[in-house]
């Protein structure tokens, strides 16, 4: 190809990331098997990136959580949809000066919290809901770390051997390219962290981000990986967490979800890096590449408004 076709396929190619969802039919999942079959995309506009699903239950019906955001700007706002109301309906959920994303909002005590990755901010905070699903107000520093993904999961009583009154959470964290894990003992009547410790820290590895919220099934557990080994969203893994306590941690490959595998109406899949499930539906997250004529004008208009602005 000459150097202008080269050019031309450039300027008609973009990428942008996609939301997918479908219900559960049975123990079938993507945990286990292949095949998307009956998995929707969440509606957008394109050129406009949804990311980052996460999925939480309210009075009775799904609410997904996600990161949305424009390519001009590249900065993450949050937002959800209840995905039991049809046509679902986008709601913000949070914005602040800097980006935000992997929104994983889960109930402790009486409160509902959600903990997005702030790495911008220079820590990993987490956020209480004062009215769902948009109203939340800033309430503790979970980790006073520039991190990605940050990823809660609550240690087993067995496990936890925590004081009276206090409770055990782990949580995962990918900072400076490692992964580290550190365990938190909480107040039990709301979250609030008492005492932290880093019970676990990677060598640098492109292979151990966190993708999205373990998963316990039939006595095992289980958590999503980013892949990023030659490129952002290259794969996603299933690790089967093998141990997890506060003397250490192992994890092996349990199955991998390549983007090549994601066969969905209307994508072309390169990339996917988040999984997350509940009991009705599992959604992921999909780099999709557009390829058009009208991508070349898209491009001008951004260029044009950077110019000028």
């Amino acid at each position: 190809m000459s150097g202008f076709g080269e050019r031309f396929q450039r300027m008609k190619t973009c990428e942008y990331w996609v939301i997918a969802y479908r219900k559960r039919s049975g123990e079938k999942s993507l945990l286990h098997h292949d095949g998307t079959a009956g998995f929707r995309l969440l509606s957008g506009r394109k050129y406009v990136t949804q990311a980052d699903p996460f999925l939480y239950s309210h009075q009775g019906k799904t609410w997904l959580f996600y990161e949305r955001q424009n390519l001009t700007d590249m900065k993450g706002t949050l937002w959800c949809r209840n995905l039991d109301d049809a046509p679902e309906k986008a709601l913000p959920v949070l914005e602040e000066p800097f980006h935000l994303s992997y929104p994983q909002v889960f109930r402790y005590g009486r409160y509902t919290y959600l903990l997005p990755e702030t790495r911008n901010a220079g820590e990993v905070r987490l956020y209480r809901c004062i009215r769902f699903p948009g109203e939340w107000e800033r309430v503790e520093q979970v980790l006073d770390l520039a991190a990605v993904d940050t990823t809660l999961f609550p240690a087993p009583p067995q496990t936890a051997q925590t004081a009276a009154g206090l409770r055990g959470y782990y949580a995962f964290t990918y900072t400076q390219g490692r992964l580290e894990i550190y365990f938190c003992r909480v107040e039990d009547e709301r979250f609030h962290i008492v005492k932290r410790e880093k019970i676990y820290a990677s060598a640098p590895s492109k292979t151990l981000r966190p993708g999205g919220a373990v998963i316990e099934e039939d006595g095992a557990c289980y958590r999503p990986v980013q892949d990023c080994t030659d490129y952002y969203g290259q794969a996603l893994f299933l690790n089967a967490i093998d141990r997890l306590d506060r003397q250490g941690f192992a994890e092996h490959t349990y199955r991998t979800i390549k983007p090549q595998q994601l066969e969905i109406p209307g994508v072309h899949p390169v990339g996917i890096h988040t999984y997350n499930r509940n009991g009705t539906y599992e959604v992921i997250d999909i780099l999709h590449r557009e390829i058009s004529l009208p991508t070349i004008a898209k491009k001008i208009e951004w260029k044009c408004r950077g110019n000028h602005g």
